[in-house]
């Protein structure tokens, strides 16, 4: 049965004779975890490590946008942690030989933290269930701040000169509007007409990578791509014509026609990082760039924080008027 405790809510139920009451935040969550104990659960202390994430999968991950992404973590850390491993043996000596065997095959160190955070929500369901009685500490490692590069206003116009010139209407839709919206690539194709009013746009968290919606303003070029995105195609969204192996594909020919083959940054993602880059220099808050880029954590935006303009100018006179 679930009970309210206080401010949490305690599951209380009974496995294989031994009796688990675990306190969640949520109803909901302390609801969940009593059906799915009682659909048999594992709950012993000698648990190995593969069959722990197999048969917890659906309950840890099974909303998620895209599981196939943990799926993937999680076979890769097959290959660093025996599957006869107990759960109880997962401590922090043995994490960080992990780690540093998955450093040896030059992997980088936001895949290692990928696959670390993966391991970390698996033991904090460990933790929860009984499994063990306290999660492991696991150090992340650092990573760089990402990518750098921008578009400049020369190659834009000889990106728009490119697409014209070779007939490829769609891509070069798509190139602008992800250039002057800002947004992602699945963003975009996922976008339907009916969330697209006047000069705005809504990208509803069904679509995005994160759980929120946001509304951006589709401004000069982001408006006509739009605008001519709607015209070739007839499907509700309209960029969806464009498959992303289709567009990768005019991508790497405008690359390589323009010299840039060599240069591992220049992919279409830059066109969002150069959108949110351009907000910054042009004086707008990082506040409001975290809304309009739809960061999670202000930690993303800060990114750009160098490229504010004076941006602490004036801002002492709040302490002394002199």
């Amino acid at each position: 049965m679930v009970r309210i405790r206080g401010r949490s809510y305690q599951a209380d139920v009974t496995v294989n004779g031994l009796r688990k009451r675990v306190s969640f935040g949520t109803l909901e969550e302390a609801r969940l975890f009593e059906a799915a104990a009682l659909k048999g659960h594992p709950n012993t202390a000698s648990l190995a490590f593969k069959p722990f994430h197999e048969q917890n999968f659906e309950y840890i991950w099974g909303d998620n946008k895209a599981p196939e992404a943990t799926r993937q973590c999680l076979a890769a850390l097959d290959k660093f942690i025996p599957p006869a491993t107990l759960i109880s043996d997962l401590n922090a000596a043995f994490i960080l030989n992990a780690v540093a065997q998955m450093k040896k095959t030059r992997v980088s160190n936001s895949t290692i933290n990928r696959r670390l955070a993966t391991l970390s929500r698996l033991l904090r369901h460990a933790e929860r269930l009984g499994v063990i009685s306290q999660r492991p500490y696991i150090e992340f490692l650092r990573e760089p701040h990402g990518r750098e590069r921008v578009l400049s206003d020369t190659e834009e116009k000889r990106m728009d000169r490119y697409f014209k010139h070779m007939g490829l209407e769609a891509s070069w839709a798509l190139a602008f509007f992800l250039l002057y919206a800002g947004c992602r690539v699945g963003e975009a194709r996922h976008l339907s007409r009916d969330r697209v009013s006047g000069n705005q746009a809504t990208f509803h968290y069904t679509t995005t990578k994160t759980t929120t919606t946001r509304r951006v303003p589709l401004v000069g070029p982001a408006r006509v791509a739009w605008d001519v995105i709607c015209k070739i195609s007839e499907a509700e969204c309209p960029f969806s014509i464009l498959t992303k192996d289709t567009f990768r594909t005019h991508w790497d020919k405008f690359r390589q026609r323009e010299g840039f083959a060599e240069d591992k940054e220049f992919v279409p993602h830059m066109l969002r990082h150069t959108c949110a880059s351009r907000l910054v220099s042009n004086g707008v808050p990082l506040a409001k760039v975290m809304i309009w880029m739809g960061h999670t954590a202000i930690q993303t935006t800060l990114r750009y924080a160098h490229l504010a303009p004076d941006d602490l100018l004036g801002v002492g006179d709040a302490l002394w008027k002199g």
